[in-house]
């Protein structure tokens, strides 16, 4: 019986979501958990083959031990989250989900995911029903690449072949059942790669991996790409073999595949800050108002296109994608952009950026969505903005700039600052500069909830020359200093 479990902290949520399965998946073992006391305590009896879990129901305190447990039980993971932000990405990557899907939740986004997982499971265990008997006397078994164990009674080398596309691994793995190598190997099919382990010979595997690749490509046009690694290294247990190869594996993410890489070739990833600098957000707000692909083009090309080794490490590659994502998606909103079919492909968009084994395959989806935008907002007469919503737009897209002023925002729209000015204080009843500051106290206000940046800092970032002149116009606005508001939302909070 397929068990699922379900975690929760909304109750309606979680009956919803038991509801669905258990009227659309007949057979299934469905539980439920609203904590994460519960949680743990459910997954350590139930063992699920599949958990379908709320993204912030695990804290942080806690969070290394709910690792361990899903790593020794192994279960298919989706996890919920109310935001598609970078941080909600780079947890959900570091689990380890199959997908990450957004709230409110779509029964047919969410019933599709558990089904696609439930069949690469059916068919997993389809193909351990036809392995041979004397297969079963392994001298390696599953969970030593989970569980740390001793080290092997003799050394040995291990192989990893990774497709481009998940959902071919079952066909390589039968391709591999019947394949001759010359040593005995023992092969393990796991959610991102067929692991083989061999006892450590003499035999040439580089030259094996290449007959391999060769005779692989005759049957399949399937792209793969093989890791090699022979014990040279500290990874002398079978877990430090699987860890290792997932380590090389990772370099796909930028070399691309129909390669072997070797152990020698494991990566330093360089550190990088996945966040844009306030000089590259004025950037892209100039690419996107402007609808300049070609200058979009030609940045990701040379941001991430022709990088060298040391490599940044892929996950902060894809949180730095996604900040990129965040200002699209500003500009959506200006234009009343975010619904519709506009919305499906911006989902898209970022399970791609998540999930996508190679960096050029995201920017190409990237660039494509982003003339899809400009292409939707020159034919569409209704998406111009007025004249007033344009000095808005401009607000809220320059006001961290400390230099902004009426003459720049009137250059913009291209009128008489007098005009501009008289045009605010009719509709509005403000100022040109009353409107700047609300929307910088407005950021300003959310940096000290959200954040642990001083007061200087935020001052600084939010357009303001010094905190003094800050202080002020923030008592002004919200009626009581910055300090004063962070330590009040705080105690609500808590």
């Amino acid at each position: 019986m397929y068990k699922v479990l379900v975690a929760n902290r909304d109750e309606y949520d979680t009956k919803g979501i038991e509801w669905l399965l258990k009227s659309s998946m007949n057979g299934w073992q469905i539980e439920s958990a609203q904590d994460e006391t519960e949680l743990i305590r459910k997954l350590e009896s139930l063992q699920p083959d599949l958990l379908i879990f709320e993204l912030d129901l695990i804290n942080e305190e806690r969070f290394i031990s709910f690792i361990k447990t899903i790593q020794i039980i192994g279960p298919d993971l989706i996890a919920l989250t109310m935001e598609a932000t970078f941080s909600q990405a780079k947890r959900a990557i570091d689990m380890g989900v199959s997908d990450l899907i957004l709230k409110p939740i779509s029964a047919d986004i969410l019933l599709k995911s558990a089904r696609k997982i439930h069949r690469r499971y059916q068919m997993n265990n389809r193909i351990a029903e036809r392995m041979p008997s004397q297969k079963a006397e392994k001298v390696f078994n599953y969970q030593e690449l989970f569980l740390e164990g001793p080290h092997p009674a003799e050394p040995c080398v291990s192989i990893g072949i990774k497709t481009e596309n998940p959902l071919e691994l079952p066909k390589l793995y039968k391709f591999l059942e019947s394949y001759p190598f010359q040593k005995t190997v023992h092969s393990f099919i796991l959610s991102d790669m067929v692991l083989i382990v061999a006892e450590k010979t003499n035999a040439a595997w580089k030259e094996e991996s290449v007959r391999f690749m060769r005779d692989w490509q005759e049957t399949s046009a399937e792209q793969v790409a093989i890791s090699i690694c022979t014990g040279q290294q500290d990874h002398n247990t079978v877990r430090g073999h699987y860890l290792a190869n997932r380590k090389l594996m990772e370099l796909t993410f930028y070399r691309g595949f129909n390669q072997i890489i070797e152990e020698n070739s494991s990566p330093e990833w360089q550190s990088i800050d996945p966040f844009l600098s306030p000089e590259e957000q004025s950037r892209w707000i100039d690419f996107l108002n402007q609808s300049d692909l070609e200058g979009i083009k030609s940045w990701f090309h040379e941001e991430f296109l022709v990088l060298a080794e040391p490599y940044p490490e892929p996950g902060l590659i894809r949180i730095r994608l996604t900040s990129i994502l965040a200002q699209i998606r500003r500009h959506m909103k200006t234009f009343r952009l975010a619904g519709g079919e506009m919305e499906k492909e911006y989902l898209r968009l970022f399970q791609t950026i998540l999930y996508s084994p190679l960096i050029y395959r995201v920017i190409s989806e990237m660039i494509s969505f982003i003339s899809y935008i400009f292409e939707t907002i020159r034919s569409d007469k209704k998406l111009k903005l007025e004249l007033t919503d344009r000095v808005l737009f401009f607000i809220e897209t320059n006001y961290w700039d400390s230099a902004v002023t009426l003459e720049r925002a009137a250059d913009y729209a291209d009128r008489n600052p007098n005009y501009i000015s008289s045009l605010l204080a009719k509709k509005y009843g403000k100022s040109f500069r009353e409107l700047l500051n609300e929307t910088r106290i407005r950021q300003s206000a959310k940096l000290l909830i959200e954040s642990e940046m001083s007061i200087k800092e935020i001052a600084s970032v939010c357009g303001f020359r010094n905190q003094q002149y800050f202080n002020k116009v923030f008592s002004k606005i919200k009626g009581m200093p910055p300090n004063q508001f962070r330590k009040g939302m705080f105690k609500t909070s808590v």
